[in-house]
């Protein structure tokens, strides 16, 4: 700890303090490991044992205590009585800051993550019940704030919907290990969780990548997905959450219909309205931009915007105003979405009205798949009498390339496995253009898009599509 780089990030730098690499040395579990562990834990009581506004901070307090606590058993294997009771001395501490600090967390995961440590504390040391009675107390109000009655979370962000129900079954296992009953409440929220996640993959097993969100690890989210109950069911609607899921065959399609997350519930919401992604079996075909964060300020901003989604925008405006420093100048004041069932065809019909401000727009956006999910048929509408210029963007993912076909009517996309599939727009002109995509944390990737631009002329745009396999 005490060659710690200055110029690591704070979330890098979260990570460390919050001692999560515990699990891996356990995982190693030879006396190296271990003795490494009692080095790193004394070298930080002596470097951070004061207050300090990161090392300190309620969430990386809160993932610290129950990361030592979880783990004690084997880093204080054959380890020395000063060890131990120096451990124990600075458990007790850090649980007395954080009980008074708790609630100084921000909303979110980093709120639900110092309420697991000062549970974990209240279960692990003596004398310390009044900490998971505090625990457990506001854990049960930030779940009914934090988490919508379909189970999405307010973020609206399904990676860190993944995170806060990982945590919740951690602290649901670790009360049933001690022979603590389970609230209730605890249970009844993991199941409603976890259809909502279940709803947010695609065909690869990966997370639809909305608001900040990534992929994660296919094998990972399904391990978590078993924990959680023995149901297999998948929403198909969550209109609370603001999300749609047609899938038929091996064809999975996910639709953002709903207003950016309120700035306290996400920092860095995206202004992707009405935009969607699509699989086809484990191949991913149509997708969203990602994120970039740790890219730095100008690419993590570029990725927010509108154009970074497979959605329409006018005038290469965003249909939500971004704020450099998080959260939204702008949002839509309405968007609905509506769902039927017409011969054996799902048809969403979704609106917004993030243009309405600025160019006296709604953008209408209807979607249907075939009963077999060979093809989705697609409707973009502009009505109103504002706006110059549309463009109507399809990002493909890396794995795909994209060839112009039928006089720039139609585009042929080939993933990297199974059938190829047409996109053809018979009333536009296709261009295709560069884009760019994250799956991950690192990698940036380059990839295409298609794109269908027109004028508006004061009178609306109407843009008809299809995608199909052949």
């Amino acid at each position: 700890f005490d060659t710690l780089p200055g110029h690591m990030n704070e979330d890098c730098l979260a990570y460390l303090h919050g001692f999560n690499w515990l699990a891996d040395l356990r995982q190693i579990g030879s006396q190296r490991a271990r003795n490494r562990v009692q080095v790193l834990i004394t070298e930080w009581i002596s470097l951070y044992g004061q207050w300090d506004s990161l090392s300190w901070r309620p969430d990386v307090l809160g993932a610290r205590l129950a990361n030592w606590t979880t783990h004690f058993a084997f880093f204080t294997a054959d380890a020395d009585r000063k060890f131990i009771e120096g451990v124990f001395s600075e458990l007790g501490r850090q649980s007395r800051h954080l009980s008074r600090s708790v609630l100084h967390s921000e909303r979110g995961r980093q709120r639900i993550v110092a309420l697991k440590g000062l549970i974990y504390a209240g279960i692990a040391l003596p004398e310390s019940d009044r900490y998971l009675i505090q625990g457990l107390g506001h854990l049960e109000f930030e779940i009914s704030h934090q988490i919508y009655p379909d189970g999405g979370h307010i973020s609206r962000n399904p990676t860190l919907l993944m995170h806060i129900m990982t945590n919740l079954i951690e602290i649901r296992e670790t009360l049933s290990a001690a022979h603590i009953k389970v609230p209730a409440w605890l249970q009844l929220t993991i199941d409603r969780m976890a259809p909502m996640l279940r709803a947010m993959r695609l065909g690869d097993g990966g997370l639809a990548l909305f608001n900040e969100g990534i992929i994660g690890e296919a094998e990972t989210i399904e391990a978590l997905l078993s924990k959680a109950n023995r149901r297999k069911k998948v929403l198909r609607a969550a209109p609370h959450s603001g999300f749609h899921r047609l899938a038929a065959g091996k064809t999975v399609l996910i639709l953002d219909a709903g207003p950016p997350p309120k700035l306290e519930a996400n920092k860095w919401g995206h202004a992707g309205g009405l935009s969607f992604e699509m699989s086809v079996g484990k191949e991913r075909l149509i997708v969203n931009c990602g994120t970039a964060r740790h890219l730095g300020e100008a690419w993590h901003q570029v990725l927010r915007t509108t154009a970074a989604h497979s959605t329409m925008t006018v005038d290469d405006v965003n249909s939500a105003e971004l704020h450099r420093l998080g959260g939204f100048k702008r949002i839509p004041s309405n968007v609905y979405c509506s769902r039927r069932e017409i011969d054996g065809k799902t048809v969403i019909e979704a609106s917004t009205d993030g243009y309405g401000k600025p160019f006296d727009l709604i953008h209408r956006r209807i979607l249907m798949m075939s009963p077999n999910g060979a093809a989705v048929i697609g409707e973009d509408q502009l009505s109103g009498t504002g706006g110059r210029k549309y463009s109507l963007r399809f990002h493909l993912h890396p794995n795909v390339k994209a060839t112009l076909i039928q006089h720039g009517k139609a585009a042929l996309l080939k993933p990297r496995r199974g059938p190829a599939w047409k996109l053809a727009v018979p009333s536009g002109n296709l261009k295709l253009e560069d884009s760019v995509y994250l799956d991950g944390p690192v990698r940036l990737r380059r990839s295409q898009q298609v794109v269908v631009s027109g004028r508006i002329f004061g009178r609306g745009a109407t843009v008809k599509w299809r995608v199909h396999s052949i």
